[in-house]
């Protein structure tokens, strides 16, 4: 019920860049008026009900409010293409459904419970991941509050992983792995009683005082036999600037150590990549452009798996061409499936982003996280992207509880040399997610300390030496998070941005990048001298100081600077202050 995944935790996310969507194209609007066009898309915004009367296979009426709660996050809101495939789903079978999404619409826990209750419907869907948890409970707590009696269920991958949190906090049921099937047969249930709650696969639900977890997975669908998913938040998505997501394949032929894709995936028997064809893909975009939408997200986890190949991506381009239509694509893609043929194909069937999981520059670090890229393939793939003018976001976990002297100094060496790709600030390390088995091997060897309120287990770097650089790295990049933040939320989040936009942010992401490296390779310098353990940590804590006190100034011009940039582009940054570095 969510697309949302967390495979790793950096200190300045994520989960981007683009050229203009729609009717606010790319314009010279003075701020306030495209604030005003935000404000505007709201109110006119409503929830659609649309019921497909031919197609009622399920009995009596039934209302479903579909709802997603904002999530404590530095980014700005994008929507869920989740709850859309599940509207889709229920509408075709003559269900009435609202949806609600509380991130793009920008509602409170309270004001997200007075909508949802307002409809007064038989089943209310929760789309979860882990940093909207707690709002999701608290809000389905008002909502049983304010009287309703409606049956509730929580989808999505903290669902998948925290099921029991989920019932025992007050929802009746949670779903674990994909949500179609399970949420057809418990509409079913409330309207009939039939099937049994215990007959409906992957679902979590009270029995008496017991929790009870069905053992078997809801089946993965082909995904061609999935409608394409509602657009009830198109609107709001395009009025914030924010792609349009759209989705070709659902999971990864990968098995990262620190991946919850892959522990979501294998919830169910079956593969774990699946794909679209591309006809009924381009189908989609074709429909969204003539509404509109002409930047896409493709959320896909990884976009090219076998048997996609240059052949595959060539096909894809000449499809794209025949429809007339010129639509700008940023997407996610594994360095080793990065090949020079594959990208130039790319680039013509109109990518001009990539999200790249790079993760380290270090051979050693790299074998910890049973990567299928090594350093080499790295290197070729960004050589690759740069000759072919994407960007690039390269995702890297600088971090583990492993990390060595060595492997950093292999990675400042390198993170010089690219330091044109778009960072997420320089401290980055592993994020211990349930069901990974990076954190079964830390819950294993005891090196699990405790979670945070966003379930981050925390570890500690086991190299001393190590561990002072990553204190340092981490204490400089909070002390200006807020900034970094906004500064690379355009390229990040990311946001439908014309060329010269795109150029702008793309120049001030460069400066931090480099500002950092600044501070990294200092670090590196105190830890490389032949002296003591304590008189590093002194030195580099020391030189943490310093180098915070001269840099304000800097920062406080950095910030105007974004200031201007966030004003030329008429973007409006409304996101939670980064909870990733605490």
């Amino acid at each position: 019920m969510c697309d949302i995944r967390f495979c790793r935790i950096p200190a300045s996310i994520s989960s981007s860049a683009h050229e203009t969507a729609i009717g606010l194209r790319k314009t010279n609007f003075p701020i306030a008026l495209r604030v005003r066009a935000i404000g505007a898309a709201r109110n006119k915004h409503r929830e659609t009900t649309i019921v497909n009367e031919s197609n009622d296979r399920l009995g009596s009426p039934c209302v479903v409010v579909l709802a997603t709660p904002a999530p404590v996050t530095h980014r700005t809101a994008e929507e869920n293409l989740g709850i859309g495939y599940l509207a889709a789903v229920l509408r075709n079978h003559g269900v009435t459904v609202v949806v609600i999404d509380g991130w793009l619409e920008g509602l409170n826990t309270e004001q997200l419970a007075s909508r949802i209750s307002r409809h007064d419907p038989d089943l209310i869907g929760f789309s979860c991941y882990r940093t909207n948890m707690e709002r999701a409970m608290e809000t389905i707590r008002l909502v049983k509050d304010s009287g309703s009696t409606a049956f509730s269920v929580a989808g999505g991958y903290g669902p998948t992983f925290h099921a029991e949190e989920f019932v025992r906090a007050g929802f009746d049921a949670a779903v674990r792995g994909e949500g179609e099937v399970p949420l057809l047969q418990l509409i079913a249930h409330v309207r009939s009683g039939t099937p049994s709650l215990a007959a409906i696969p992957g679902l979590t639900h009270r029995n008496g005082d017991d929790v009870v977890h069905n053992a078997a997975p809801a089946p993965k669908l082909p995904m061609d036999e999935l409608p394409h998913p509602q657009r009830d938040t198109l609107s709001l998505t395009i009025a914030r600037r924010s792609l349009v997501h759209v989705q070709s394949a659902r999971g990864c032929q990968a098995s990262c150590t620190f991946c919850s894709i892959v522990a979501f995936e294998r919830i169910a028997p079956g593969p774990t990549w699946r794909q679209r064809t591309i006809e009924n893909f381009v189908d989609e975009v074709e429909n969204l452009w003539r509404r509109g939408a002409t930047h896409f997200k493709v959320i896909d986890d990884s976009f090219i798996e076998p048997p996609r190949d240059a052949e595959w991506c060539t096909a894809l381009a000449d499809e794209i061409e025949r429809r007339g239509i010129s639509p700008r694509f940023r997407g996610s893609i594994r360095a080793d499936r990065a090949s020079d043929e594959v990208l130039r194909e790319l680039a013509r069937a109109g990518f001009f982003s990539f999200s790249c999981g790079i993760e380290n520059f270090s051979a050693s670090a790299l074998r910890r996280m049973a990567k299928r890229a090594d350093v080499p393939a790295n290197c070729r793939a960004l050589n690759a992207m740069k000759r072919y003018g994407l960007y690039v976001q390269a995702g890297h976990i600088l971090f583990d509880d492993g990390t060595t002297v060595a492997e950093l100094q292999d990675n400042y060496l390198l993170m010089r040399r690219y330091n044109w790709t778009i960072s997420k600030g320089i401290f980055t390390e592993m994020y211990a997610a349930a069901g990974t088995n990076f954190t079964r091997k830390l819950r294993k060897t005891g090196e699990l300390i405790d979670a945070d309120s966003l379930g981050n287990s925390r570890y500690a770097v086991r190299d001393r030496t190590a561990r002072a650089v990553y204190n340092a790295l981490k204490k400089w990049h909070s002390h200006h998070s807020t900034v970094y933040d906004k500064a690379i939320d355009p390229l990040s989040a990311p946001k439908a941005l014309a060329a010269d936009e795109l150029a702008m942010f793309h120049r001030i992401s460069v400066q931090l990048r480099d500002k950092d490296l600044d501070f990294f390779g200092a670090v590196l310098d105190i830890v490389a001298q032949d002296i003591s353990i304590d008189t590093i940590e002194m030195e580099v804590e020391e030189l943490l100081d310093q180098r915070l006190r001269v840099s304000d100034e800097w920062y406080a011009a950095f910030e105007r600077e974004v200031e201007a940039a966030y004003a030329h582009a008429g973007l409006v940054y409304d996101a939670d202050p980064n909870p990733f570095l605490c």
